[in-house]
């Protein structure tokens, strides 16, 4: 992968902060709290503390993706699935990948941008699913933020591809690049043992690839559509009356300060 230049400037004036940031710490809350509700509806429909969290309740089945379900209209599903988990260990691998990754590329993309390409990596990653329901017929359903959190591993890979991290149980440290060869290879195994045992379950594997898809394209093609945002706020700009003050207002509820990003 090729350094995004175009996005140094805006690195540059963040200064390198440290610490996480606020829509990646919402995130991280979020997810947390809906992990709680779901153990709480678990135990409620008559399951146990102990077993694995939920996947039986009428509220996890109509907030999962399921690629059936969602041709047949639950239309929600894309974005209310990636909030789900399947356990403890599920969750807090995603969001340990999302604690690591996810401040540097909401410094460079900002609070806003950032949270769109959170939710476009996983509402249209999932629809990989899809080249597995054409080919099995049906599929389990999917949970879990992994292929929004391996979005934000492709930016922060594209952004910093020789930033050097510890990944265990690696004594060594490897750069960006490397890690994320380590993860298509580990989804590639993945998908071998499952077809080699003609499992239908497990790991999502399509769902991770499509959101490192989509976060790839997505940086790739951020600038291009940043420029045509710009040209298109500059000439809206120049033929709104002085007087629009309804227009200013709303420019101000969407304009974000770069000092509330930094925590």
């Amino acid at each position: 992968m090729q350094r995004a230049y175009h996005f140094e400037s805006r690195f540059e004036a963040s200064g390198f902060s440290q610490g996480i940031t606020w829509m990646v710490q919402r995130l991280i809350l979020l997810n947390v709290l809906v992990f709680a509700a779901q153990l709480l509806l678990y135990v409620f429909w008559g399951g146990r503390p102990t077993a694995p969290p939920p996947g039986s309740t009428m509220v996890t089945i109509w907030l999962e993706f399921h690629f059936p379900h969602f041709l047949q209209g639950w239309v929600w599903q894309p974005i209310t699935y990636m909030f789900l988990h399947g356990g403890l260990l599920h969750l807090f691998l995603n969001m340990l990948w999302l604690y690591v990754f996810g401040p540097d590329v909401e410094r460079v993309l900002g609070t806003r941008q950032f949270l769109w390409f959170y939710l476009i990596c996983g509402g249209a990653g999932v629809f990989a699913e899809g080249v597995h329901y054409l080919m099995d017929g049906d599929i389990p359903p999917v949970v879990g933020a992994s292929g929004a959190v391996l979005g934000v591993l492709i930016a922060f890979a594209y952004l910093y591809p020789n930033r050097q991290l510890f990944l265990l149980p690696l004594p060594i440290p490897i750069n960006a690049r490397a890690i994320v060869l380590f993860v298509v290879i580990m989804n590639l195994l993945s998908a071998q043992a499952m077809w080699a045992r003609d499992a239908n379950g497990g790991i999502a594997v399509a769902t991770h690839f499509g959101g490192m898809g989509v976060g790839l394209a997505y940086m790739a093609l951020a600038p291009r559509i940043r420029r045509l945002s710009l040209r298109r706020g500059r000439t809206a700009r120049a033929s709104r009356p002085e007087h629009d003050k309804v227009g200013d207002a709303v420019d101000n509820i969407f304009r974000f300060d770069d000092k509330r990003r930094r925590m």
